[in-house]
């Protein structure tokens, strides 16, 4: 839990710095502190960072298991025994894939909950822009049709192009598969499953569900993906480095011959080298 929480903290430190310290100085254009960027601290900030943090957390749930088959490998026998800072991220990865499904959540609410054309634009397709006169007025007092015309937007005229259907999409069907992880992960229902049916849903669909997730980041943030703002990357940018690592260390383990040579390993094969090794040290004993 302190590791999530610290994780977590460090991500909002970080869009704190660039979006309400940063941005409210450079954006500025007559020298004043743009403080209607602090308007966005409670939600757009807090969802942004959940969003970057439930997919760096789903990749640190799988990550360990990549390394452990490298070092698996490495040594030729899974006799060994693993490092204990790898050993305890093995066993702790359990409470990070139900803390990652508790922040994907509430991002998935949030995002539900604002969503407008102002905060995902890419989801309503092209605006039309119109001139027209605005009614003016404050307060419940009465309003007067304003003197000038004001460019405005109309959003809803046009269906979404293919990018924003495919956000929308990826991302419905990768948190649908973290929530039946989270559910398989329950005692209850782990117990009616059999071996080979508890490492389909964990592994395979677990790993469906980080690309999905993946894409889900690329489809919405492509265009701004190489972008740098304040001497920072961009979000969508530093949401992926943990995840794309993670898959590129796992896509050896999963072709031949790699991924046979791991499978003989963990069926309880021991390398050459490795059995005269042990058998000097059982000598030596």
């Amino acid at each position: 839990f302190y590791i999530h929480l610290s994780i977590f903290t460090f991500l909002y430190l970080l869009s704190f710095a660039k979006f309400q310290i940063c941005w409210p100085i450079t954006w500025s254009t007559d020298g004043s502190f743009l403080w209607h960027l602090w308007h966005h601290i409670p939600m757009d900030n807090m969802n942004k960072t959940l969003a970057v943090h439930a997919l760096i957390t789903l990749a640190l749930c799988y990550l360990p298991g990549v390394l452990a088959g490298w070092l698996q490998i490495y040594r030729g026998t899974k006799y060994s025994r693993f490092p204990a800072w790898l050993d305890n991220w093995l066993k702790m990865r359990k409470q990070l894939g139900l803390l990652m499904l508790f922040a994907a959540s509430i991002h998935a609410c949030l995002s539900v909950a604002y969503m407008s054309p102002t905060f995902q634009g890419i989801v309503y397709g092209d605006p039309v822009e119109a001139s027209v006169h605005v009614m003016e007025g404050e307060g419940w007092g009465p309003k007067t049709e304003s003197l000038n015309r004001t460019s405005v937007k109309v959003f809803g005229t046009e269906k979404m192009k293919w990018r924003g259907e495919c956000f929308l999409m990826s991302g419905v069907f990768g948190f649908s598969l973290v929530v039946l992880l989270g559910i398989t992960s329950l005692p209850s229902v782990t117990a009616t499953l059999s071996w080979k049916e508890f490492a389909f849903v964990q592994s395979g669909l677990g790993w469906t569900a980080m690309i999905f997730l993946c894409a889900h980041d690329m489809f919405y943030g492509w265009p701004y993906m190489n972008s740098p703002s304040c001497g920072i990357p961009s979000g969508f940018q530093y949401a992926l480095y943990i995840p794309f690592l993670t898959i590129l260390l796992k896509l050896p383990l999963v072709v031949p011959p790699l991924s046979t040579h791991l499978a003989r390993i963990r069926a309880g094969y021991v390398r050459a080298g490795r059995q005269k090794d042990s058998a000097k040290q059982e000598e030596t004993v």
